[in-house]
């Protein structure tokens, strides 16, 4: 069809259809970046606004930090976020030691699905950029609280079979045709599925939540020992080593916005001078990743100059950012 066809097609249509359709070409989606350099790689850019994005994954895989992070690269954008609670996960210290402004977040903390979903959609209406719900695992169906909303009512004069799959279909259906251009990001728990063979991880809330997210992150970390990133920390007069971090693997699982099934790994560190995700290592493997940096055996070679192993070569990218956000250019050129 060629695009006088298509004007012509336009044309005939009444005014109310008319305002429903438009060029696919002017279908344009901004998106935001997230801390993780190799994933917005993965993600041609990063997360869609007016998107729903579905974050899942176990308990030390630094979901809530990883949001934060994105909440505090989105403030330095100029954008407005807010951060909805229902598992009283919000620390002000911690979440200002990776980058967030608490003075510019909105707060809301929630008990209900449908607390959530009536917070979120107002949000939504008054031109919010950037909403996260940490954690939808969390929420109750308002049918376990009294009509005030403040009292639980006794379990067993409730219908409890289904109502929390039942609230979370509804929610995430009312969410999804009330965003216009908001980053609503969904975090939710590792449970286990039981089939006939094997258990299997499943994100927390339903299919709904899944069908209508636009992607899909899972964050993995272990728990063992042997995984730890440790480092000396210096307790008194004394250096100790502790676990100061871990890697964190992420999976694309599902994504209607590029490619689907993607992989890749960071440094996410708690403790030490640099919090959250390690962007200078995480740089130095996607720039050799992607051919910018060269590697012969244990040797990089960065701007020109040679390095014995990750470690050293990390160090000097530390000492200098600019050769830093050079990479992180050429990496962002190339995709």
């Amino acid at each position: 069809m060629t695009e006088l066809a298509m004007e012509e097609i336009l044309s005939k249509l009444d005014p109310k259809t008319r305002k429903r359709v438009q060029a696919a070409t002017e279908v344009e989606i901004e998106k935001q970046s997230t801390p993780s350099l190799s994933l917005n790689v993965g993600l041609k850019g990063g997360l869609g606004y007016g998107r729903q994005i579905l974050v899942w994954g176990n308990k030390s895989a630094g979901k809530s930090s990883f949001c934060l992070q994105m909440i505090a690269m989105a403030q330095q954008d100029g954008k407005t976020c807010a951060w909805i609670d229902s598992e009283d996960s919000y620390d002000q210290s911690w979440a200002e030691s990776l980058g967030v402004n608490s003075a510019s977040l909105i707060h809301s903390k929630v008990k209900t699905v449908n607390d959530m979903v009536d917070v979120a959609t107002k949000l939504m209406d008054a031109g919010i950029d950037v909403i996260v719900v940490d954690s939808i695992s969390a929420l109750l169906p308002a049918i376990y609280f009294e009509k005030d909303g403040n009292e639980m009512k006794d379990l067993q004069d409730t219908k409890q079979i289904g109502a929390e799959a039942k609230d979370m279909t509804h929610a995430v259906k009312m969410l999804n045709y009330a965003n216009k251009n908001t980053l609503l990001v969904l975090i939710s728990q590792q449970r286990n599925q039981f089939g006939s063979m094997h258990a299997s991880h499943i994100p927390t809330g339903g299919m709904a939540v899944k069908f209508f997210s636009s992607t899909v992150i899972k964050l993995w970390s272990s728990e063992a020992e042997a995984n730890a990133i440790k480092a000396g920390v210096k307790v008194g007069d004394k250096i100790i080593e502790q676990r100061v971090g871990r890697p964190v693997n992420w999976i694309v699982d599902y994504n209607k916005l590029g490619p689907p099934n993607l992989s890749g790994q960071y440094d996410f560190y708690y403790q030490g001078e640099s919090l959250g995700i390690d962007l200078v290592g995480e740089t130095l493997d996607v720039a050799e990743m992607c051919g910018i940096i060269e590697k012969g055996g244990a040797w990089y070679t960065v701007n020109g100059e040679r390095f014995q192993g990750r470690a050293k070569a990390v160090a000097y990218l530390k000492e200098n950012p600019d050769v830093v956000d050079k990479l992180i250019g050429e990496i962002n050129a190339k995709h």
